[in-house]
C-alpha cells in the first residue's frame, strides 16, 4: 500500500465528478460536521439547505472545510479537503443569477435537495430554502493504491 499527494488538477477533478461530501464549520471552538449534496464549478462548490444549526454557524464564521472522498477497491481510496469561504446566495436583488447558476448545477441530479430535508419550489414565495456556495482557498487530497495493482 502506498499513499500519495494529489495535484490540484486531481483534487478539482475529483471534486467534479462527486457531488456527496461533509462539511465542517466551527462556532465558539466547537466543531460540527454533516452531509453534503453539492456541485462544484468554477472554483465554488455550490449547495442548498434549510435554515437550521449549519447556517446559523457559517454565517457566524464562514471558514469551513469540505470532504470528499471516494473508496476503491479493498484499502484504496482517494479524498479531497477543500478550504473555503461560505457566501450566501440570498433570494434579493443583485445575487438573482448566482441564486439561478446553483440552481441549474444542483438540480442536474434527481436527489440534489435530499440534505437541505425539503425539495426547494422557486416560485413559492417566503420559501426557506438557502443557496450557498463556498469559494475554494486551498485544496488538498491524498490517494492510497494498493501496491500490486499499481496505478
Amino acid at each position: 500500500m502506498w499513499i500519495r499527494s494529489l495535484s490540484t488538477p486531481e483534487c478539482i477533478c475529483l471534486l467534479a465528478a462527486n457531488r456527496f461530501a461533509h462539511i465542517a464549520c466551527a462556532k465558539d471552538d466547537l466543531p460540527y460536521v454533516v452531509p453534503l449534496y453539492y456541485a462544484y464549478a468554477d472554483d465554488h462548490i455550490y449547495a442548498f439547505s434549510a435554515p437550521g444549526k449549519k447556517m446559523e454557524i457559517m454565517r457566524a464564521n464562514p471558514q469551513v472545510s469540505i470532504l470528499v472522498e471516494e473508496r476503491g477497491r479493498g484499502r484504496e481510496w482517494q479524498r479531497v479537503i477543500a478550504d473555503g469561504r461560505f457566501e450566501e446566495l440570498p433570494d434579493r436583488i443583485g445575487h438573482k443569477r448566482e441564486r439561478d447558476y446553483a440552481w441549474s448545477l444542483l438540480s442536474q441530479h434527481a436527489d440534489w435537495w435530499e440534505s437541505g430535508a425539503l425539495k426547494p419550489i422557486p416560485s413559492a414565495s417566503g420559501f426557506p430554502e438557502i443557496f450557498f456556495r463556498i469559494r475554494v482557498t486551498h485544496l488538498s487530497g491524498r490517494r492510497a493504491k494498493d501496491e500490486a495493482t499499481g496505478e
